[in-house]
């Protein structure tokens, strides 16, 4: 009986031991409690991270978004969800997480969890212990593409020496990206530079894997709108040069992603924008070229833009073939390949002819000559033909954008006898109206279109007139509504055109234009009156046909809101605009002009209004208000538009329309005897018209003849002329292409490839051959599909293999990770765990020149510098605790007398602060340069400290150094260097004391402070670092909390007060009222309370503030009790409970506490004031035991019952 009644008392210690928690002091971290739950000895091993998240500013992209990232290794192991942004605060610029330890992180899943929104970065970076970890941010988040995964960056340097074209247009705001693809391998998706300048030559140090010899690059350029022409990228690596001749558009509305292959000539690379008169030569590398076209052609690709016919500097010397000083792209216009819409052509290089001859010499109002190169010159031939162009479309009504693209919103133009024209706006009789604008959009898909009055020179701020020459199609078309084709409108003669600046611009619509500028639309416009591109500006309302800015008397937040998302925008942009003054709206002034009108205020919306002119206002011709007082709004969102032009929601928005295309001629199947004269549609077929022919094999044995080089007869045998040119070989059955060209009275002849053509003198029609590309070959499959499986064959395209995101983000683990921090410095160093500090010896200091960040303190005008540290030797020598830059650079330093001193490096005249720091006593100290005046000032633990008046100016270009002098390998600091920040603006008196508050509750202070008066020698030096040998070892057996912190006393599982802090041992009765600011509660950091409460607070007209049980000192402490779960009031008045004792203890004080919801669904406030002490509240009977507060003599008693039992 004895030995049952002892198992079931060892089963019931064994199911209560199973079931306890243990509890721990825990190392002081700030914001968190002193004592907290153990980390079961088989649970995950925690450890705390750092996340850095490098944003991008630019179009389109908005950073206040919902976005987490999960942290993996390549053995499969990820912590659980971060939040690194929310639509509160954006990018959440440096956060701490607890979560796993996954070791060595290699992989940072990405998602976006806010819908209709897009969202990028520039980089991640993931700190732990010593180390850091740099991930490049690949591409942007939106709803197509919500999830991606970062790869680690590599550590290579290069260095890219980037031309952007010279042309006015050339320059981008955008962010351009590169890959590096070289012979070994590819690099990750690298930030090359966030916007270019026009003409300008940019140099570029970036850090990538390394690739081997480079080959290729990819270039990319996201931004809507704002291409970006690139004339070439050097890079440098390995002390070799790689040239890649870009030459091109790159952005919408062109490609957002071009290769280009280090052969410039490479038909396969993207294609290259040139100017109208760039020639042949300009583009081709001379060198080898000779024996290059021996026996075969090149081809390249290029794009030429609208209106060459009008090219001022361009030549043209030959006919269907030309020398390489020929302009190419009017050269193309003259043979009938390229018309004045531009487009992209397939150029062809074959060996010098010498001879080039001319029969037409004017054609398409172009004019050619003859020419003869010389004998002495590397030379080449060239020809052209087409390989996409607007024209190529069944309409014939089309509106052509700033660009040269298809679009929604453009210059109306029609074809008429095959060829394109503009439209100005009055004729002789007619003048065109919204009805002929409504039409025109009918017939191209729309339901309806406006015309847009503005002048077509600057619309937006683009240009949308045609060129000088470029045709006319018609003026004044007049349309009644009834027709149903704009060519059955009246429209007069072009006749009556004298430039394009009258041209017809509209805008085709999809809705209605009943909802045209009603009164009540509004647009937003920027400081030039533009419509504004960052979602931020002057408001204005449309009435009595105008648009005007709008007072703020009687404006309220709620109208802000509403006025964003009829704007198409997501909502307001870093809580609202609308408050603050127009004059200095980020630097900017959105105040309206005087010209402008004031049409509206006393506006007032409900919050339930879908557009403002739903809302109450007023409207009349004496609005007392002054433009000083125009509402201004800021809108985030990428999907929103600003200017207004058309209706209350879509604004002014153009898309690249997508009309279809005309079929391309089905491919002609050639026997080796055929000539263009046996086909009938090669025959009548017109000049610069192109046909795909197959050629069967071995047609250099066919007796035919073959007249001409690279221009032949239209006698000769196709494919024996193929095979001449160098365009198919004489044992392989292939595709060509053949090109129509203008006929000619002289043809050379020579031999090729083994085939002797002839010369003639005599008139023909001629044609030229060269080589498809792989695009020509699968637009003529889509137009001309012979079975079911050729028709479905471009849907079925596979894309790359993308990262499986599954069990990644799991909807049920998600963590918020709210931060705030009140002013954000621009570089910042915290002395990592287990620091041990300097000890004055070689190499032991901190070089910060690839910290993150430090690269941004070079350059910096004003500026702040911030510096926690504690002195603990080196009397009589000097010792530094930070150093930038060279001579005009700054040092800060103790010198021999112990003395506060500040130098501009090389200026012989030091700034004495007449302080003298004590050693072991830490101090805060803040260092602010104001350039404009000159002046340096010194703060001393937040109090402002007297100098010696002086005028200063420091110049910061060189790098950080933290622990020693910057020119000097000697004066070496002694002691510890807890923290330095620097800022890159002044901060104010009311900042510098809010960061002294911060950083003397920091944990690194408790942490690094121990011991340190003696320096051991079990650490070793590493020129820049300081690592603790024994801290691997000293951390095996060592608990941790469920929160990832070290316990600093062994793990309990207990039910006693702790006596030591305890002040009461009766319990103080509280009602809702009392709050920390009670004369009951005057005890000092860490004193514990014993608390009744005497009333039902839940109700209770009291506040709290604050959240994770740290409240404010002036919150109700009963209520607190209520919101963290620990008091739960009694529903019968009077009836006493345990529930109604608890323990009060007061802990440090935040910068900031946040709201929350909590426990009987109350709410706590938000407080921005830093406050000296906070409290938390306990149940009375909790784990955190007397034996956590390093006593573990007195609590074996337990143990020791449990003995005898034995």
């Amino acid at each position: 009986m004895l030995c049952a009644k002892r198992i079931l008392k060892l089963l019931f210690l064994f199911f209560l031991k199973a079931e306890s928690k243990e509890w721990c002091k825990a190392k002081f971290e700030y914001g968190m409690p002193d004592y907290a739950e153990c980390l079961s000895d088989g649970g995950d091993n925690i450890t705390k991270y750092m996340i850095e998240t490098i944003p991008i500013v630019s179009k389109g992209v908005n950073l206040y978004s919902n976005v987490s990232i999960v942290l993996s290794n390549k053995y499969g192991m990820k912590t659980k969800e971060i939040v690194i942004s929310n639509k509160t605060e954006g990018p959440l610029n440096k956060i701490f997480s607890m979560r796993t330890d996954i070791g060595y992180p290699e992989f940072v899943h990405v998602k976006l969890n806010s819908p209709n929104t897009k969202w990028r970065c520039k980089k991640i970076i993931i700190w732990k212990d010593y180390k850091y970890w740099i991930f490049d941010c690949v591409g942007a988040l939106n709803d197509n593409v919500s999830e991606a995964t970062y790869f680690l960056s590599g550590n290579k340097l290069y260095t890219a020496y980037v031309k952007t074209g010279n042309d006015i247009e050339a320059g981008t705001t955008g962010t351009i990206e590169i890959i590096l693809l070289g012979k070994n391998k590819r690099s990750n998706t690298k930030i090359l530079h966030e916007g270019f300048t026009s003409g300008k030559l940019t140099k570029i140090v970036f850090q990538a894997s390394d690739v081997g010899p480079l080959e290729d690059i990819i270039l990319s350029n996201e931004i809507t709108n704002d291409p970006w022409y690139c004339d070439f990228v050097k890079i440098k690596s390995d002390n070799k040069m790689y040239l890649f001749n870009v030459k091109s558009w790159l952005g919408s509305p062109y490609e957002k992603n071009i290769k280009i292959n280090i052969k410039s000539n490479s038909v396969d690379e993207s294609v290259k924008d040139i100017d109208c008169h760039v020639r042949g030569n300009d583009l081709i590398d001379t060198n080898n070229l000779p024996n290059l076209l021996e026996n075969k052609i090149q081809i390249f690709k290029i794009r030429c833009p609208q209106n060459c016919q009008n090219t001022e500097f361009g030549s043209i010397e030959g006919s269907g073939v030309h020398p390489s000083s020929t302009s190419i792209c009017a050269s193309a216009i003259y043979d009938g390949t390229l018309s004045p819409s531009g487009g992209e052509l397939i150029v062809t290089v074959g060996n010098d002819i010498k001879n080039y001859y001319v029969y037409e010499e004017k054609y398409n109002e172009l004019k050619t000559i003859e020419f003869n190169t010389k004998a002495d010159e590397t030379n080449f031939l060239f020809y052209t033909y087409q390989l996409d162009s607007i024209d190529n479309i069944k309409s014939n009504v089309r509106i052509v954008d700033t660009f040269g693209k298809l679009s929604s919103l453009g210059r109306l133009e029609i074809r008429i006898n095959n060829k394109w024209g503009s439209i100005c706006k009055k004729g002789m009789n007619f003048t065109f109206s919204d009805d002929s604008a409504k039409r025109a959009c009918k017939d191209l898909g729309f339901p309806s279109g406006i015309i847009i009055k503005e002048n077509c020179g600057d619309i937006n701020g683009q240009n949308y007139c045609a060129g000088h020459k470029y045709p006319f199609n018609g003026a004044g078309i007049l349309c009644s509504g009834n027709e149903q084709s704009l060519f059955q409108c009246n429209m007069d003669s072009a006749s009556n055109c004298i430039d394009h600046h009258d041209d017809v611009i509209i805008q085709c619509l999809q809705y209605s234009s009943s909802e045209v500028n009603k009164d009540g639309s509004i647009r937003l416009v920027d400081v030039t009156g533009s419509p504004s591109t960052n979602g931020i500006g002057r408001l204005q309302i449309y009435h009595n046909n105008v648009f005007g800015s709008i007072c703020s008397e009687g404006w309220i937040k709620e109208n802000e809101i509403i006025a964003c998302k009829e704007l198409g925008y997501n909502g307001i942009k870093q809580g609202g605009l609308s408050h603050k003054v127009c004059n200095n709206i980020l630097g900017d002034n959105l105040c309206g002009p005087d010209t402008e009108h004031i049409n509206a205020v006393n506006l007032t919306c409900t919050g339930n209004e879908t557009s403002l002119k739903k809302c109450k206002y007023e409207t009349h011709d004496d609005i007392y208000c002054s433009h000083d007082e125009d509402v201004v709004i800021g809108c985030a969102g990428s999907d929103g538009d600003a200017s207004g032009f058309d209706n209350t929601t879509t604004g002014m928005t153009k898309n690249l329309l997508k009309l279809e295309k005309k079929p391309i001629h089905p491919k002609i199947e050639l026997t080796c005897t055929d000539k263009i004269l046996s086909k009938a549609d090669l025959v009548n077929a017109n000049v610069g018209s192109i046909f795909i022919v197959s050629c069967p094999e071995n047609c250099d044995e066919d007796i035919g003849t073959v007249k001409g080089t690279f221009l032949y007869t239209y006698d000769s045998n196709i494919c024996k002329a193929a095979i001449h040119t160098g365009a198919l070989h004489n044992n392989v059955a292939d595709d060509i292409v053949i090109i129509i060209s203008h006929k000619m009275n002289k043809f050379i002849g020579t031999k090729r490839n083994n085939i002797e053509s002839h010369t003639f003198n005599g008139i023909s029609k001629t044609f030229a051959i060269s080589i498809p590309t792989l695009y020509l070959l699968k637009e003529e499959r889509k137009s001309n599909p012979k079975t079911q499986d050729e028709l479905e064959e471009s849907k079925n395209l596979k894309k790359e293999s993308e990262f499986s995101y599954s069990n990644i983000f799991n909807k049920k683990n998600q963590t918020a990770v709210n931060t705030s921090m009140y002013v954000q410095p621009t570089f910042q160093w915290i002395a990592p765990l287990g620091f041990t500090g300097f000890n004055g010896e070689e190499k032991d200091y901190i070089n910060c020149t690839n910290l993150p960040n430090e690269k941004y303190i070079k350059n910096l005008s004003n500026f702040t510098f911030i510096i926690y540290f504690t002195l603990s030797g080196g009397d009589y020598k000097w010792r530094t605790l930070l150093s930038h830059s060279l001579c005009e650079g700054i040092s800060i330093s103790i010198d021999e007398d112990n003395e506060l001193i500040i130098e501009q490096n090389c200026n012989p005249n030091i700034i004495k602060s007449k302080f003298k720091p004590q050693i072991g006593i830490p101090y805060h100290i803040a260092v602010v340069f104001n350039k404009p005046s000159k002046i340096i000032s010194l703060y001393i633990n937040s109090k402002k400290a007297v100098l010696e008046k002086g005028k200063y100016n420091f110049t910061l270009n060189g790098d950080l150094i933290i622990g020693r002098s910057n020119d000097t390998s000697t004066d070496y600091f002694i002691g510890n260097i807890h923290l330095v920040e620097v800022y890159k603006f002044i901060l104010s008196e009311e900042e510098i004391k809010e960061s002294f508050n911060s950083a003397i509750s920091l944990e690194y202070v408790d942490i690094n402070n121990k011991g340190m008066g003696s320096f051991s020698s079990s650490h070793t030096t590493t020129g820049n670092n300081t690592i603790n040998k024994n801290s691997k070892s000293n951390k095996k057996n060592i608990r941790k909390t469920v929160d990832g912190r070290e316990c600093i006393t062994s793990c309990k599982s207990k039910s006693v007060l702790n006596k030591n802090l305890l002040i009461n041992t009766e319990e103080i009765n509280l009602k809702c009222e009392h709050d920390l600011l009670s004369h009951h509660f005057n005890g000092k950091i860490g004193s514990e309370f014993l608390v009744r409460c005497v009333d039902n607070c839940i109700k209770s007209k009291y506040i709290i503030k604050g959240e994770n049980n740290l409240y404010t000192p002036d919150s109700s402490i009963c209520k607190a009790a209520i919101h963290a779960g620990v008091y739960i009031p009694n529903k019968q008045p009077g009836a006493q409970t345990n529930n109604d004792t608890f323990i009060i203890k007061i802990v440090q004080g935040l910068i900031e506490y946040k709201s929350a919801r909590g426990h009987f669904g109350i709410v706590s406030k938000q407080e921005k004031q830093s406050q000296l002490r906070s409290f938390s509240v306990f149940p009375k009977v909790y784990d955190n035991a007397a034996a956590a507060s390093g006593d573990d003599s007195a609590d074996n008693d337990d143990d020791d019952d449990d003995s005898d039992d034995n």
